[in-house]
């Protein structure tokens, strides 16, 4: 039934001559030569508690009011399950346009305290009927994408629909933002900056394209999409002189009500709590005999290590969300350390690789500053490690020289 009355508001929507009715909306005049038949407008809503919504969100909102049609475009995912998450983080997600009635969507947002932002796009009628065209096309047809917030996310799908429904012409960007103009890693550090342990997994996902620079209009996010079309044209292949990407200014449909929940156990705060605890409870090994704290610890960071190497492995050799790549952290976790532990812990020279590891780890915080991925609140942990691995080396050595 839906598909039904999509394919015949599409069928409407393509008429060369919109077609007069005596059911006007109130207040609402068709203009002589119809160019407000359709309305197309960029919608932005302010972030959301969940994950999926944590940069906020960027939609489609096609309007007809002559024939009662008021859509929001928006694309995303069908999530519904939390087992989606690992699909999400793994790019495996599958994601597509899908058509909402706005009034609909609205009370969601309302209900939800989340702020909606509305701006104009100022295409021509034939562009805005080329726009809803295709959306409804690509939506009928189940033309799915895998989602990538680095590539195809709300913002940038929203920003290539524009693209796509221009006729002999182009969108000019003149002036970019500036965090658009730094570095990936950089980059996603400010756009996921109130979300301070999402950024942690991009960040330590992402590997070596923290350093890289994307394409700036794959990186877009619906919090800078406003200051980005404002700047924007959308230049003619002929003569005809080019004109303005957005008609009007932005309006506030819905207020912002609710603000994002924080919470003060940061990655920083909490990977520092960790280093700390580790050096206490190591103080506590080598000044009494108390050895049940540290044998704790020792298991703890063990088995974490191991579970971190074997997703880490994954994400960076199996899973597409950023494509196969070289990341990191790699040297820190990987399945080494358990494969020498299971093969060799037996052998006599088993503990020199706990000084061997001591030393990759502390090498591993010095290049901190060579790479935008590496931060202290990821070190932290690192150091943990090598205040573990130097004593349990030390402890070896000792047994050694006393035998």
């Amino acid at each position: 039934m839906k598909k039904l009355t999509y394919i015949l508001s599409v069928a409407i929507l393509l008429m060369a001559c919109p077609l007069r009715s005596n059911a006007v909306p109130k207040g609402y005049v068709l203009q002589p030569d119809s160019s407000n038949f359709i309305t197309s407008s960029l919608i932005v809503v302010s972030p959301g508690e969940n994950i999926y919504s944590a940069l906020g969100h960027c939609a489609i909102r096609l309007e007809c009011p002559m024939h009662d049609l008021d859509y929001c475009f928006s694309f995303g995912t069908n999530t519904a399950t939390d087992a989606d998450i690992l699909k999400f983080f793994a790019g495996q997600l599958e994601a597509g346009y899908i058509a909402i009635p706005t009034q609909m969507i609205m009370q969601d947002y309302q209900t939800e305290g989340r702020e909606v932002k509305q701006v104009e796009l100022n295409l021509t009628l034939h562009e805005q009927q080329r726009m809803w065209e295709m959306l409804d096309k690509d939506m009928l047809e189940g033309d799915y994408r895998k989602f990538n917030y680095l590539n195809n996310n709300c913002s940038s799908m929203s920003l290539y629909a524009t693209e796509w429904s221009l006729i002999n012409e182009q969108i000019q960007f003149n002036k970019w933002p500036e965090p658009m103009t730094w570095n990936n890693g950089r980059c996603a550090r400010f756009h996921g900056r109130h979300r301070p342990w999402l950024n942690f997994i991009n960040v330590t996902l992402m590997g070596c394209l923290t350093d890289d620079f994307t394409d700036q209009e794959q990186r877009i996010s619906p919090e800078v999409i406003i200051e980005v079309l404002n700047n924007a044209s959308i230049v003619p292949n002929d003569s005809t002189p080019a004109r303005p990407v957005l008609k009007a200014a932005p309006v506030t449909l819905l207020p912002l009500k609710h603000e994002i929940t924080t919470s003060p156990f940061t990655p920083m705060v909490v990977f520092g709590i960790l280093l700390a605890l580790v050096v206490t409870i190591t103080i506590i090994e080598w000044t009494t005999k108390w050895k049940l704290p540290a044998k704790a610890i020792d298991y703890l960071l063990f088995v974490a290590h191991v579970i971190i190497s074997l997703l880490l492995l994954y994400m960076s050799t199996v899973a597409c969300l950023f494509g196969m790549h070289w990341n990191w952290y790699l040297v820190v976790f990987n399945p080494i350390p358990a494969i020498a532990w299971l093969l060799w812990r037996k052998n006599k020279s088993y503990n020199n690789l706990y000084l061997v590891y001591t030393i990759v780890l502390i090498a591993f915080v010095a290049i901190t500053p060579l790479s935008e991925q590496l931060d202290m609140e990821h070190q932290f942990i690192t150091l943990a490690l090598a205040v573990r691995c130097a004593s349990n080396y030390l402890h070896g050595r000792k047994k050694t020289q006393l035998r």
